[in-house]
């Protein structure tokens, strides 16, 4: 047998003790690496952040400088169309300046009826083709006392405008009060009109029935001619469907933004953007009925000089822009819009389309009431006349409103979806928050359960093993078989493998006992976050019945709106009369 001397085994022993602190060494470098590689995914996680977080801002860096550079696009072309307006109508603007002052000139007594005509026929020759020049020259030539040449001068201002020329008369008739004579100017005017095909003028009509400026010959017949259209149109369903959805539209901009407070549930449910579009159309009851009452709220002021009243009115007729001018126009007021909007192109063609009817030529009468009643500055109407054709409006308006309201019921959903840590589920009428709260737990348990069975012997350790036995059988074999040395080698190899197989197993409870840890804190989080959210639906279902009630609220105000309550009395006109 070969001889083993006491160095030999000594040096073994010393080279296993190697090998069990090389091993810890190892564990511990391999505790350390895997610190490491956490902290490098929580710095990749980092980084990711910060990529679409920088990736945010230059998106929005891009959006600004586009909204910036349509916003300077379309303050440069509105002022080359104001020029070109200026230019082929400016003259349009020195006749329209002229008109009531000539009328209160005359009033007055301080200026002379040759100074008078010298200008009308000036301007007469300055802006041919435009009805108002002939309409003062007319005028002049009445307080003149010349009948021919007024009587030519009408001829020509009506075949100018026939339409635009029979009010300025009637309205220059009712100064004088003259009412017979106004009402034969009103009425041939009214005798030409079609209710499907309406010019903007009409508005003028509108504001001189409200604000009590026609006489009390012509203010009762435009009254029965208006019933009469509102009747007859009225019985065609696509004109009256036409205006409900224009209503609902309108009052659909009303939304107001959901709070702020709503923070979990737009991170945790996939229904958010549904519930949040829900919420905001909710809103939109309880605003159309505020600006229902600001509308209606006070007396309207009304001047009681029947001179004041009526140059009101004439100033509206003669200061709406003609048909040549209407391309000009609307290419200024889409301009304006993109001004309003920031630059926003979408926006501002989103609050063109909704004012489309604004800007054509003629309308139907329903539609020209829409017009004053939703855009009354921009259509030309006095408050007064505002609050008129809303009262006309009201009941397109409630059921605009109805629609939306409809439709908003039908779309909120039954049950919520909550979604969290890989965890799915539903919240609806009937569920128990403590249910939802213990399912969620115990997806989370069972996740880490099955992580921490997956906790065991690497596939090196367990080689190791495997190897470690085989090499003690061998030299078991060896020793047996005399070759002593070669057993001893293959104890020295077994103990190694065996030490490394040992201090894989022993860190197994730690990293365990780790996973344990970072579930329950997993868990914990999770079920706090879980509450929140259900609280905030609890919140936000409520915020949704209390304005979608506003709706009831809405209709009975708008009901209680009656047209005639909002047409004044002429100051000439005795009350009762």
């Amino acid at each position: 047998m070969t001889n083993v001397s006491t160095t030999d085994i000594s040096g073994l022993v010393n080279a296993v003790r190697q090998v069990s602190r090389n091993q810890e060494t190892l564990g511990n470098q391999q505790v350390v690496l895997h610190n490491d590689m956490s902290a490098m995914q929580r710095n990749q996680d980092s980084t990711q952040r910060e990529l679409l977080d920088l990736k945010s801002q230059f998106v929005e860096y891009v959006r600004r400088d586009e909204l910036r550079q349509n916003l300077q696009l379309a303050q440069v072309q509105i002022l080359e169309v104001r020029g070109e307006l200026n230019d082929k109508f400016g003259k349009f603007a020195e006749v329209r300046e002229l008109a009531t002052g000539t009328l209160q000139a005359l009033d007055a007594g301080i200026v002379s009826h040759g100074a008078i005509r010298d200008l009308s026929e000036e301007l007469m020759l300055r802006t041919p083709g435009y009805w108002l020049a002939p309409a003062l020259i007319a005028v002049a030539s009445w307080i003149r006392d010349e009948p021919e040449l007024a009587a030519k001068a009408i001829g020509e201002a009506l075949r100018r405008d026939n339409d635009k020329a029979s009010l300025f008369f009637a309205l220059v008739l009712r100064r004088q009060q003259r009412d017979r004579a106004t009402a034969a100017w009103v009425r041939q005017y009214a005798a030409r009109q079609d209710p499907a095909k309406l010019s903007r003028e009409f508005v003028v009509v509108l504001d001189a029935v409200s604000t009590g400026a026609f006489g009390r010959e012509a203010k009762p017949m435009l009254l029965e001619q208006m019933s009469e259209w509102y009747g007859r149109l009225g019985q065609d369903q696509d004109t009256v469907d036409r205006q409900v959805e224009r209503w609902a539209k309108m009052i659909d901009t009303m939304r107001r933004p959901a709070d702020a407070r709503y923070e979990l549930l737009p991170v945790l449910s996939p229904t958010w953007p549904q519930l949040k579009d829900l919420l905001e159309g909710a809103t939109v009851h309880g605003a159309a009925e505020e600006m229902l009452r600001t509308t209606f709220e006070g007396p309207v002021p009304q001047s009681r000089d029947l001179h004041e009243r009526v140059d009101g009115i004439l100033d509206n007729l003669v200061r709406d822009f003609d048909a040549e001018e209407a391309p000009f126009r609307k290419r200024e007021a889409e301009l304006q819009a993109i001004v309003d909007a920031q630059g926003d192109h979408d926006l501002a063609r989103k609050k063109m389309t909704a004012e489309d009817p604004l800007h054509e030529q003629t309308v139907d009468f329903l539609t020209l009431l829409s017009n004053a009643a939703l855009h009354g500055d921009r259509a030309g109407a006095s408050a007064g006349t505002q609050r008129f054709t809303l009262a006309l409006a009201r009941d397109w308006l409630v059921q605009g409103a109805g629609r939306l309201e409809a439709a908003n019921i039908a779309a909120m959903p039954s049950r919520v979806e909550l979604r969290a840590e890989g965890w799915t589920g539903w919240v609806d009428g009937d569920t128990d928050e403590q249910r939802l709260v213990g399912s969620l737990s115990e997806h989370i348990d069972r996740e880490t359960a099955k992580a921490v069975s997956e906790v065991r012997m690497s596939g090196a350790a367990q080689a190791a093993a495997v190897c470690g036995g085989l090499a003690l059988l061998v030299a078991l074999l060896s020793a047996v078989g005399g070759a002593s040395g070669f057993a001893l080698f293959l104890l020295f190899v077994a103990a190694a493998l065996g030490v490394w197989a040992a201090f894989d197993v022993r860190a197994l409870p730690a990293r365990r006992a780790e996973i344990r840890r970072k579930g329950d804190q997993r868990r914990v989080a999770a079920v706090v976050r879980l509450r929140g959210a259900i609280a905030e639906l609890v919140d936000l279902r409520g915020e949704w019945q209390q304005e979608i009630a506003k709706a009831d609220s809405l209709r009975t105000f708008a009901e209680g709106l009656t047209a005639t309550a909002f047409v004044a009395i002429a100051p000439d006109q005795p009350r009762g009369a």
